[in-house]
């Protein structure tokens, strides 16, 4: 009798005495596929829904990092106005508009460094662009008036003040303005040309806080509530 046969029956009886006659029953599966080539075995891809989870995912934190960044150019652009660097802020808020285009207040607060900075055009620009996002911003209107009024369009200069005065009478500075434009557009229909060379228009300031607007001027200031 060989050992391997001898072997076998030991293990034989070790089984029954252990399980009873069932011993072959409760003897473990024998895998279809050797454990050898289970571990080499190649991964699936990744399902579909997977691959969007983790588009979701890298979506979101990309988000997250613009809005951050966003968030600390705006600031930075502030605090130029604030010292009346208004050349620096104005590159700053250009970035801001690179990240979020559709900011409405990055258009109006550029439009006031372009203003301070006797570029009228490129104000009124700016605050076109605010109106189509914001179509009763009253700050935009505002500072279109201001542009147009560098620009000597006194006809839509008045038209922009009256928008705001329409929004809120209460708006002093408006009220002074339109005043002064009308004397201006009457002596200009009067001298039957456009009139004469820009000189620089008193201009309102960025906000400077989170809640409110402030807008100071040469002789008061004007609160507008942010929403």
């Amino acid at each position: 009798m060989s050992i391997c046969f001898k072997q076998t029956l030991w293990i034989t009886r070790l089984l029954i005495e252990q399980d009873g006659e069932q011993w072959r029953e409760k003897l473990p599966e024998i895998p279809l596929v050797p454990l050898s080539a289970q571990q080499h075995r190649r991964e699936e891809p990744p399902s579909a829904e997977v691959l969007q989870a983790r588009a979701e995912k890298a979506k979101q934190h990309a988000a997250q990092k613009t809005e951050v960044c966003f968030n600390s150019l705006k600031q930075e652009g502030n605090e130029f106005v604030k010292k009346g660097l208004f050349q620096e802020a104005l590159r700053t808020y250009s970035e801001c508009l690179k990240l979020k285009p559709e900011e409405c207040p990055i258009y109006t607060n550029r439009a006031l460094c372009f203003l301070k900075l006797d570029m009228f055009a490129e104000a009124k620009q700016d605050c076109d662009s605010a109106l189509r996002l914001e179509p009763a911003n009253k700050k935009a209107f505002y500072r279109r008036a201001m542009a147009n009024k560098g620009l000597k369009d006194y006809l839509a200069c008045s038209s922009d003040l009256q928008e705001v005065l329409q929004q809120d009478p209460n708006v002093a500075e408006a009220e002074k303005e339109l005043e002064e434009v009308t004397l201006l557009l009457r002596q200009s229909l009067a001298r039957g040309s456009p009139s004469n060379p820009r000189r620089t228009v008193p201009i309102t300031e960025v906000e400077y806080t989170t809640h409110e607007y402030i807008h100071y001027t040469t002789h008061e200031y004007i609160h507008y509530t942010t929403h």
